[in-house]
């Protein structure tokens, strides 16, 4: 499965969602993103199938480690983001939502150097 914005939003949902609910099952993947069941089922079973997540009997989600890492990777990316717009102004709501959009478009790279210039600038500011 090629890592899409789709892959990385159902991987990151449902590593949101297991931490803040302890479980995820497909229908709060479906609620949390709005979209609808028979959608979140395929996307389920083709994350299954690159054996990103596994599903046990009682339907709970769980990452496997490709899916994890991928989920960490853009949720880091997501914060790191929404904290670096709220920093030059930007309204949280706004900022949560622009990194949504930002977080799947740039590079391992150059994530590391906004990470990198906005830890230095934090710790200058201070």
């Amino acid at each position: 499965m090629k890592k899409s914005k789709s892959v990385e939003d159902y991987l990151e949902t449902i590593l949101i969602i297991r931490e803040r609910d302890g479980y995820v099952r497909s229908i709060d993947v479906a609620n949390e993103l709005g979209v609808s069941k028979p959608s979140v089922s395929v996307a389920m079973k083709k994350l299954r199938e690159e054996k990103m997540i596994s599903i046990d009997a009682a339907g709970n989600i769980k990452l496997l480690k490709a899916g994890r890492t991928i989920a960490e990777n853009v949720y880091a990316k997501h914060l790191l983001l929404t904290n670096v717009l709220i920093a030059i102004g930007v309204d949280e709501d706004t900022a949560a939502e622009e990194a949504c959009l930002i977080e799947h478009a740039i590079s391992d790279r150059t994530y590391e150097l906004i990470d990198k210039f906005y830890k230095k600038n934090k710790k200058k500011n201070k």
